[in-house]
């Protein structure tokens, strides 16, 4: 949340970056939602300028909240025009930088994967007019559901620089949702887990498109936070250890549940959930 709202905002540092970076983390999905200002484009300028000279590599994320809701040709091409600044602002910026071009595909889009495609094949074309070798991520509808991976049309203009994005609990596991459960870790629920990442990689199997999951939460924290500590750890664990094993790449939803922004520093109680993400086996 270094781009989002105000309070990421305003509580920025490259104190936070060095203490990610320390951390284990390798990089950060920095989160944007506003329109384009020099205001904003000058910080988010400082953050990837940031991201390299610690070597924490940068994804920005585009939310794209008008097209979700209204998926219009104006508003599509508004967010065409929103990359196509972006792109060309960070020409020649650290190769290390990535486009993640929405933050998951909700509302009235979701009824309408053909104009998710098209905004798609746009925005991938305006970038590579001035950056033809910039990672690019494109995701599936239904809020990154891996089950609707097959629909993606892969943007002719993708010049094999190109990553499609899954998210599954993205606000954490439940404990009376079926389809996020997680309770003891049963086989059934772990079974959930095993399943989606099986659909991602039968999907780069087919495409040669390799995928990463943009978020997941190992807690509840979003909606009454129940699960303690241990359970959040074991939830994390089997999580992190299985997208390990299929060479999945990962964000966690988000810095703010794990990170005290004010005083800038590891929230203590977090700190057992955080080494279970980052070293499931227990190397680190």
């Amino acid at each position: 949340d270094w781009s989002k709202t105000r309070k990421g905002m305003q509580t920025f540092s490259e104190r936070a970056v060095k203490d990610f970076k320390a951390a284990g983390f390798s990089h950060v999905r920095i989160r944007v939602k506003d329109p384009l200002s020099k205001k904003l484009l000058s910080q988010l300028d400082e953050q990837v300028r940031l991201c390299e000279q610690h070597s924490l590599i940068p994804v920005l994320a585009y939310q794209a909240g008008d097209f979700k809701k209204d998926p219009t040709r104006q508003n599509m091409n508004d967010v065409v025009r929103w990359w196509k600044i972006v792109a060309e602002y960070f020409t020649d910026a650290t190769p290390m930088l990535s486009f993640d071009l929405l933050i998951e595909a909700t509302e009235a889009v979701n009824k309408e994967p053909q104009k998710l495609n098209l905004l798609y094949e746009e925005s991938v074309a305006a970038i590579r007019e001035t950056n033809p070798q910039r990672i690019i991520f494109i995701s599936p509808r239904m809020r990154s559901d891996p089950a609707y991976l097959h629909e993606l049309k892969i943007p002719s203009r993708h010049n094999n620089r190109l990553m499609a994005e899954w998210h599954f609990y993205a606000s954490g596991p439940s404990k009376v949702n079926e389809s996020k459960m997680w309770t003891t870790g049963t086989p059934e629920e772990k079974r959930i887990i095993l399943d989606k990442i099986r659909t991602a990689k039968e999907w780069e199997k087919q495409t040669g498109i390799p995928t990463w999951i943009g978020a997941w939460m190992p807690g509840s924290y979003n909606d009454g936070n129940d699960y303690p500590i241990n359970e959040q750890v074991a939830f994390a664990r089997f999580v992190a250890s299985e997208l390990d094993k299929a060479k999945i790449p990962f964000a966690v939803n988000s810095d703010s549940k794990f990170y005290d922004r004010a005083r800038q520093s590891w929230i203590p109680s977090m700190r057992p959930v955080l080494a279970a993400i980052l070293s499931p086996e227990g190397k680190r």
